[in-house]
Parts: structure tokens; sequence; C-alpha cells
């Protein structure tokens, strides 16, 4: 019969845990994951610029800078950037309706006088 008697019943007293001075390590991202992480980035740049950076970023451990605020201003640059990019495309498909347009005039006139110096020949 177990008794109070520590003689007895001797009781194993467990070390109390030392605290550490250093803040417990913490492990980044591995070794694949960052390469995984470039190869993917580089990869969604090529279809929607920016947003592979950030996806990247966020598969391949990105750095300890990488937060919320920092991702949310990369989209906002991104957003302007898509932005001007649509007004410049739309400029260059104005300016080549102008061209083109002028381009077709020139032909006819040329046509037109081709077609009056052909009657006189004949």
């Amino acid at each position: 019969m177990p008794g109070g008697d520590s003689m007895i019943n001797p009781v194993t007293v467990q070390p109390a845990a030392t605290p550490s001075a250093l803040p417990p390590v913490q492990k980044g991202p591995g070794k694949f994951s960052r390469i995984f992480g470039g190869i993917l980035g580089g990869a969604l740049n090529l279809v929607a610029p920016g947003a592979g950076s950030i996806i990247g970023s966020f598969i391949g451990g990105g750095t300890s800078g990488t937060n919320y605020a920092s991702m949310q201003a990369m989209l906002q640059q991104q957003q302007q950037d898509s932005m001007r990019m649509v007004a410049f495309q739309s400029q260059v498909q104005q300016q080549t309706q102008e061209f083109t347009t002028v381009t077709n005039l020139l032909k006819v006139k040329h046509d037109g006088d081709m077609a009056a110096v052909n009657n006189l020949k004949s």
C-alpha cells in the first residue's frame, strides 16, 4: 500500500525547466519552398505582373518584412500600373485608327490620280 512515507515510496521530483534567455528559434522556409516559390513567382509574372511576386514570396516564405500591409501596397501598385497600361493601350489604339484613316485617304487620292493619268495615256 502506498503511504505518505518518502523513505518507503520515493517520490521522483521533476527538475524545473530553466527559462532560456534566448527566444525560441523559428525555422525559416526550406530550400525547396524558396526555389519553388521563386520559380512559381517568375512564371506568374509572365501572366500577371506583380501578382507572381506576391504569390511566389508567400509560397517561398518570403522575407520577414512581408506582411499583409506590404502585400496590399503591392496590389495597389499593380492596380495603378494596370490602369496606366489600359490608358496607354487606348491611346495607341486611337493613334492606329487615325493612321489607318489617313493612309486610306492617301491611297484613294493616289488611285484617283493614277486613274486620271492612265485615262490621258490611252
